[in-house]
């Protein structure tokens, strides 16, 4: 099993960065959606801030899927795929990669802003690099609220498109990110 990408499948480090980011922005997302159910100020403090520690991570996560793309580039597309879904699978990877860093960035800046501190993991205080500002709060606030909903939306379009390749088209798209796949012709790249 090969750490990089081979011209027909991702390898292990790409695959344990997407999946692993995957599952961490699911659970940012949901996470943002169920935070704003929550009445018990204790409870708002702590999960909103195990969010923001969770969504650091996310963000260095992002960092080092980006720089591992440049390392080990991406299996290329199927030859026989029309060139309008090409662009649109590198306009929705560029998306993601984008979101990767932008949403966790103002997140980060948004509470700078607020002036509530970031409590990594609720045990070590961050410094803020900036002082509050309201004005600027309320943007970010509405920004992080408006790219997540972008990430949600291309998220979906991605496994959909996933889905897509695997059960309409019948191509290799989706088993190449997968995390095992048998062997073909007695040998896994």
């Amino acid at each position: 099993m090969s750490l990089k990408n081979t011209a027909t499948r991702y390898g292990s480090v790409a695959r344990a960065l997407h999946w692993s980011m995957a599952l961490l922005i699911i659970t940012l997302i949901a996470m943002g959606f169920w935070m704003g159910t929550l009445s018990e100020i204790s409870e708002i403090i702590y999960y909103v801030n195990l969010h923001k520690s969770l969504g650091i991570i996310a963000l260095f996560l992002g960092i080092l899927r980006i720089v591992w793309r440049f390392v080990s580039p991406p299996p290329p597309l199927p030859a026989d795929q029309p060139a309008h879904e090409k662009l649109a699978a590198h306009t929705a990877h560029l998306a993601l990669y984008l979101m990767f860093i932008v949403q966790p960035a103002v997140g980060i800046v948004h509470s700078w802003a607020t002036g509530y501190p970031i409590v990594f993991f609720n045990i070590s205080p961050l410094p803020a690099l900036m002082a509050p500002d309201k004005g600027l709060a309320e943007i970010l606030g509405a920004t992080h609220f408006y790219v997540g909903w972008a990430l949600v939306f291309v998220i979906a379009a991605h496994a959909a498109a996933a889905l897509k390749h695997h059960f309409i088209d019948k191509d290799d798209v989706l088993l190449r990110m997968l995390p095992h796949r048998a062997p073909q012709n007695g040998r896994d790249e």
